[in-house]
């Protein structure tokens, strides 16, 4: 139990020696024979081998492929370490998320020496037969480690596709990349809200004054204004709103004080609204992307189309600046997005409730009719491209060939789809596996305690290529928000007091950790993210966005 104590919350293997400790439990029970950090440290390391075993014999008996994430960090002992995570959906159609190594790892870091480091461990798990992606950020070294690996995996014939989804790109780093292109070019509304908490927050006696003005204008604004960190464009965010809430206090306060230069006038106040609104969206999408409880594949699509609908409808705003920061963050999308859009889309039509339909709805309010066509078919070719590898690669004798093919299916949208609402899809009599199950009735949205996991478990026998597409599909993780956890797990092992732990016990805590208890957050962390719980970004009303006019 001590040892358990020791890898959930982090504490140092001396504390078994702490003094006052040590008197407490003596006071508990007079003769209890005391332990030393060596003899704690033992039984750590037993646990980690014990579980270490049984990691390897669930990954060898798994019958999906395995997704990872990769990222490297630095210590407050600027040594690196590279972290290396493991996605899949077990045999009893559980998504899991598993820390294989958070190995120390010397420098140089180039892309080539983080590729021979990260196929290396993947060889030390057996994995190499089994991989489908991998998701990390957008640095060049990562760039060249995942070309190599592509390349070396090949070799196995087990990369779905030839490797054409095997590169994810991080999502909640691209859009931050996104966001913070934009604020570049960001409003001088913005700027002068920023230099209003900067005044304020400069002097007790204009703290003590504002807080007065609160008082005075009967506002509801309760707390603090908030300073943001120019880098940090959520920080920004969460400054414009708390700076909305107390503009009463705030006008009242430009007129007392008769030295505050940066009142801002009802028009200002207009854009400041329309930017913290236009940005809330991409906050909590941010926030969806960023729980290490994350979600299946088929989500992101709706929250990806929802951004990209965001920057439409912005680039068409009246004020100059908006429109300017609205097509650099489209240039941004464009550049990132464009490239496993149609893995995201795959992940869509694997989810019952919207299939192609929601597809075909959601491109129709983004592009016109030819456009829309054209990629529709290039995402149902691709979704055909990848039956027929799985078809292949089965030896069950019981599974239907696939008798469509790619160059000759008239994915014609007019006679294929009715409104995204409801309806069956017509595909000119073809006959195909991938016809069939996209030709079934779409499951109701309001279906309660609806688990996309739990539908394809019940149709792996209707469908059971499409079914274990599902199962390797549906693990990949869109963000690298596991490795960062990771961080966070080794930075409250690894601290300024603990800098004489050998970094193979520093590993041995933090996946020992994760294998028991999982992704522990912090207490901030996980209140943020049971808030954001409730929030769901694929109910957008995007009819109720505001006009060109508006």
């Amino acid at each position: 139990m001590f040892a358990d104590a020791i890898m959930y919350h982090s504490y140092p293997l001396s504390i078994v020696e702490h003094v006052k400790l040590r008197e407490m439990l003596t006071y508990l029970y007079s003769k209890v024979r005391h332990i030393t950090r060596n003899t704690i440290l033992k039984y750590c390391l037993l646990e980690h081998k014990r579980l270490k075993s049984m990691l390897h014999e669930i990954l060898a008996d798994v019958n999906s492929r395995i997704c990872f994430t990769c990222d490297c960090w630095s210590a407050c002992t600027s040594r690196g370490f590279l972290t290396l995570t493991a996605h899949f959906i077990d045999n009893n159609w559980n998504l899991k998320s598993r820390i294989l190594n958070f190995r120390y790892f010397p420098p140089p870091h180039r892309g080539v020496d983080i590729y021979l480091f990260v196929v290396g461990l993947i060889k030390e798990w057996n994995l190499e037969g089994k991989t489908f992606s991998m998701t990390c950020d957008n640095a060049g070294s990562m760039d060249v480690m995942v070309a190599r690996l592509k390349s070396d995996l090949q070799t196995f014939g087990t990369v779905p596709l030839g490797g054409r989804f095997f590169r994810v790109r991080c999502c909640a780093h691209i859009l931050n990349l996104i966001v913070q292109s934009g604020m570049k070019v960001i409003d001088a509304s913005v700027l002068k809200v920023r230099e209003t908490v900067n005044y304020i927050a400069g002097s007790d006696n204009r703290l003590v004054l504002f807080e007065k003005c609160v008082v005075d204008s009967k506002s509801n604004f309760v707390g603090k204004l908030l300073i943001d960190c120019a880098t940090r464009w959520n920080s920004t965010y969460q400054m414009l709103k708390r700076a909305l809430e107390a503009k009463d206090a705030l006008n009242l306060f430009a007129i007392i004080d008769t030295s505050f230069d940066f009142g801002l006038s009802d028009d200002e106040w207009n854009v400041v609204d329309f930017v913290c609104k236009f940005l809330e969206p991409f906050y909590n999408i941010t926030v969806m992307f960023s729980g290490s409880d994350y979600p299946t594949a088929n989500l992101y699509f709706r929250n990806i189309f929802a951004i990209e609908k965001l920057l439409v409808v912005a680039h068409t705003h009246t004020v100059a600046s908006i429109q300017s920061m609205a097509t650099v963050m489209m240039e941004k999308f464009e550049k990132y997005w464009s490239d496993y859009s149609i893995l995201l889309a795959i992940a869509v039509l694997l989810d019952p409730r919207y299939k192609m339909h929601f597809v075909k709805t959601a491109l129709g309010k983004l592009y016109v009719h030819a456009e829309v066509e054209v990629k529709v078919q290039e995402i149902y070719n691709a979704f055909v491209e990848l039956y027929k590898f799985y078809d292949q690669s089965t030896s069950s004798s019981t599974v239907t060939s696939l008798q469509c093919s790619t160059s000759t299916t008239d994915y014609s949208m007019s006679s294929m789809f009715e409104d995204f609402e409801g309806g069956d899809m017509s595909v000119g009599g073809a006959e195909s596996s991938v016809d069939s199950y996209l030709n079934t009735p779409l499951v109701p949205r309001n279906t309660e305690s609806f688990y996309i996991l739990e539908f394809w478990k019940s149709q792996a026998s209707t469908f059971p290529v499409i079914s274990r597409m599902a199962k390797d599909v549906l693990a990949v993780p869109i963000t690298s928000v596991a490795s960062e956890s990771s961080f966070s797990m080794g930075g409250r092992v690894l601290t300024k007091y603990r800098l004489a732990l050998r970094t193979d016990n520093v590993e041995a805590f933090v996946t020992t950790q994760n294998w028991l208890y999982g992704y522990l957050k912090d207490d901030e962390v996980q209140e943020c993210f049971e808030v954001m719980k409730e929030v769901q970004p694929d109910d957008i009303d995007f009819d109720s966005l505001p006009t060109e006019e508006q």
